[in-house]
């Protein structure tokens, strides 16, 4: 329960604290994902992917990577809060107008009239997150997770009490534009209660440039793997229907429940915990490539689960309707896995202060996917566009291994001896899980 001390108490603590917290909350996000699809139909998740997606484009088209720019700066935090506040709650509003005037466009785009008024209560989401408290990156940066934990925790448990009751009461897409409007509300306010001080509108032009001119590689990069992360969700909701979308939309959610949330976690832990030792190259090797195998000792087995058993866990916790999105689903948990992979190395190199790697090897993975989605689509449907984006980015990890070893010397051997273990331990469950599976099958 206590705050400072060394670097090494302050990871440990945090990872703790984080850890309890994302397993809480991985459980959470299964329980609405699978009430939501117990009590909705695919086209309604269609429906909100496609409204997620335009809300995605304008948030990272605009991304200016400030609360980064807060996190790895090395002079204080206090001169630069006032600043940092200012500039988000500016881009909040300015992108929610966007949003508003742009609501017309997207739904004529897509021939579905109801995405309009959607998205402009979506806009809501922008302002309401610009808002929260600027003390959060303060807390990141010095590893100090006890009081983000509590946040996370309450938003999460309140959003989804919100959710499920508008689920329940309406049954249709305005459940889903209601929790997620509410949840960044409640976030917002409860910032406030939790986390102490108050920042105030200030904009000091030199700490402005400074702010944005480390932001501009973390702009680009964003805007580039925005392209790469949704390109799939908007082709296929050009050539095929909402429902294939829902199918595919679930199938994505449910592989990255626990493995890009765990590595994003790991890494946002470490990325500042990476900028103070960036200095002394052995001491961020040693700790980049103890976080790769810690977290791989869960995603590996996690991966090679949902493979495994993907058919009936589709039918069991979703429901018969949704078996279109079993050969998605497996294909899906390997992009999860190097997806897990791409966050850990990204937030290394955001964290040593060169964020234009993620851009170039972002480039590299935009190109591939642009090459193969529609022609894999058309071809192979949802599953193509599975195919696609997990060879996009297992050809951005394999490249990112390049850099690995320019920057930090992190050789492909390193990489073996860091997953080893992992693998050992999922091989032999994935023996055992394939032997009970195919008993099971022979009995009936």
């Amino acid at each position: 329960m206590s705050e400072g001390g060394p670097l090494k108490n302050r990871v440990v603590r945090s990872g703790l604290w984080v850890g309890v917290s994302d397993a809480s909350l991985a459980v959470l996000g299964i329980v609405r994902s699978v009430v939501m699809a117990r009590l909705l139909t695919p086209d309604i998740f269609g429906l909100m992917g496609l409204a997620q997606s335009a809300t995605t484009a304008i948030e990272t088209f605009t991304r200016p990577g400030i609360g980064e720019a807060l996190i790895v700066r090395q002079q204080s935090f206090e001169e630069a809060r006032s600043t940092g506040f200012t500039l988000l709650a500016i881009r909040g509003v300015l992108m929610a107008i966007v949003l508003t005037l742009s609501a017309p466009w997207v739904a004529r785009f897509y021939a579905r009239d109801e995405l309009s008024p959607m998205l402009q209560a979506l806009s809501l989401v922008f302002v309401f997150s610009s808002l929260q408290n600027i003390n959060i990156f303060a807390k990141r940066r010095e590893l100090e997770f006890r009081q983000l934990t509590y946040l996370s925790q309450a938003t999460a448990w309140v959003s989804l009490t919100v959710t499920i009751g508008a689920t329940v009461w309406l049954r249709n897409v305005w459940a889903l534009v209601i929790g997620q409007v509410a949840s960044v509300a409640i976030g917002a306010v409860l910032s406030y209660w939790i986390i102490p001080g108050s920042p105030r509108l200030s904009l000091n032009s030199a700490i402005a440039r400074d702010l944005m001119s480390y932001g501009k590689f973390i702009t680009g990069a964003s805007m580039v793997l925005f392209v790469a992360s949704q390109l799939d969700v908007i082709v296929i909701g050009k050539l095929l229907s909402v429902e294939q979308l829902g199918f595919y939309a679930l199938a994505f959610t449910a592989t990255q429940q626990v493995s890009t949330t765990l590595s994003k976690t790991a890494s946002s832990i470490m990325m500042p915990a990476y900028s103070k030792v960036k200095s002394d190259l052995p001491a961020l090797k040693r700790a980049f490539l103890r976080t790769v195998s810690l977290v791989m000792l869960v995603i590996l087995p996690t991966t090679a689960g949902m493979i495994l058993v993907a058919a009936p866990l589709i039918e069991v916790v979703y429901g018969a309707r949704w078996l279109p999105a079993v050969e998605p689903l497996r294909l899906l948990a390997v992009f999860g896995l190097f997806m897990s992979l791409v966050a850990l190395s990204g937030y290394l190199f955001q964290g040593m202060g060169v964020p234009s790697v993620a851009f170039k090897l972002g480039v590299l993975r935009l190109t591939i996917i642009a090459i193969l989605l529609v022609p894999m689509i058309q071809r192979y449907g949802i599953s193509g566009a599975a195919v696609s984006v997990s060879i996009g980015i297992v050809a951005q990890w394999l490249a990112g291994l390049y850099f690995l070893r320019k920057l930090v010397t992190v050789s492909l051997s390193d990489m073996w001896h860091a997953v080893s273990r992992p693998l050992a331990t999922t091989l032999a469950m994935a023996v055992v899980v394939g032997t009970l599976s195919a008993a099971i099958e022979g009995s009936t």
